[in-house]
């Protein structure tokens, strides 16, 4: 507490209401403050990612290529949800779209597992193995 310095207020005045800036905010114009629509939309901090292919074919950069006889699963494609009834909706939404995107491939068996996923908390989810 040596280098403790006491804090000062801006104001004086202990009604004093006047907004306190915030860092990363824009001022309001007073054309904003008569209704006027904003021209330029501040970007967002957080983006989300999709869970698309980026590019191409999955076999453009494989050294095996799929086949089709029923046996010899070459790759394998992973999905897992939380345990809730939305959760597994989503899977199989996921699962379904990867598999009619790519009718080049045929599935030669599918495992699955429950386990802890850690996120911002852990919790139970479901992981479930696609072998194509």
């Amino acid at each position: 507490m040596r280098h403790a310095m006491p804090l000062r207020a801006a104001s004086t005045d202990p009604y004093d209401d006047t907004p306190i800036p915030i860092e990363g905010t824009i001022e309001a114009s007073p054309a904003r403050a008569e209704g006027a629509v904003a021209t330029r939309k501040p970007k967002p901090r957080i983006e989300a990612f999709e869970q698309k292919l980026i590019s191409g074919r999955h076999e453009d950069t494989w050294n095996r290529t799929p086949n089709v006889t029923g046996t010899g699963a070459i790759h394998v494609k992973s999905f897992h949800c939380k345990m809730t009834e939305e959760g597994l909706h989503h899977i199989d939404e996921m699962i379904n779209e990867w598999l009619d995107e790519h009718p080049q491939y045929e599935v030669k068996f599918v495992t699955q597992a429950i386990g802890e996923w850690r996120g911002k908390v852990k919790e139970p989810n479901l992981i479930v193995q696609v072998w194509v």
